[in-house]
């Protein structure tokens, strides 16, 4: 079994009625108005609490355990959900590391309207508890894509007429400058190293935040947040 932690994220994993819950525990000092929504949600679905004298680090006093965790889609499926779509917008994470970066990107890819994340198989942080506590409950609506290879994976998003973008700080363009098609995909990289060349190679532009201080880089799910906002404006607004 595996741990989801926090009142968010056991809230929307209850709504979500394809997860198996096994059990839930809560912690008896937790004093929170959404513990009544919990229970009732649990009670709906024949799910057990149980009342626990010790609190689980980080998880503000509700643990969640569930059988065949499992938030991953196949490429294929995924694709053939987005060929139809007339307006979609996919987010490529090239190397995400960071378990909270991922998590509070992800948060950001449901607020804007995202399809899906793809991350590559290798060098990428997996879903684990703090991604999932982070998205506060957005993992339930967001799909996420393992692949093998990221370029590959681009130019099949090409071929469902997808026009890509990479998040660089060299960028051509700036990303409010853009009009953007029907169909994006963008591209983030590494919180280190960026977007890998080859990966580089395979975006159709690349875009840029304008910066008006000393420091001259920001968080990599700030920065995503900030283009993706900009993106689902201009998405949502073409005819």
């Amino acid at each position: 079994m595996e741990k989801v932690i926090g009142v968010n994220p056991v809230i929307e994993l209850l709504q979500n009625k394809t997860k198996n819950i096994e059990k839930i525990e809560i912690f008896k000092g937790v004093k929170d108005e959404r513990i009544k929504k919990i229970k009732n949600l649990a009670s709906t679905r024949n799910i057990k609490i149980f009342s626990v004298g010790k609190k689980e680090e980080n998880s503000q006093g509700v643990v969640a355990y569930v059988s065949n965790y499992n938030y991953y889609i196949e490429l294929g499926e995924f694709l053939e959900k987005i060929a139809v779509l007339e307006k979609a917008i996919v987010l490529i994470l090239d190397g995400i590391q960071d378990p909270r970066n991922f998590g509070a990107i992800i948060r950001s890819a449901e607020i804007f309207g995202v399809s899906g994340i793809i991350i590559p198989e290798r060098n990428s942080v997996k879903l684990n508890e703090t991604v999932i506590k982070t998205s506060t409950g957005a993992i339930e609506y967001v799909d996420i894509v393992k692949v093998t290879n990221i370029s590959d994976t681009i130019q099949q998003l090409k071929k469902l007429d997808f026009w890509v973008y990479g998040a660089e700080g060299s960028g051509e363009k700036y990303h409010h400058e853009e009009e953007y098609s029907k169909k994006v995909a963008l591209v983030l990289g590494s919180e280190g190293e960026g977007i890998r060349k080859k990966v580089k190679e395979n975006c159709d532009i690349l875009v840029k935040i304008p910066m008006y201080g000393r420091i001259n880089s920001l968080n990599v799910s700030v920065a995503g947040g900030i283009i993706l906002s900009e993106i689902a404006k201009k998405i949502m607004l073409k005819k």
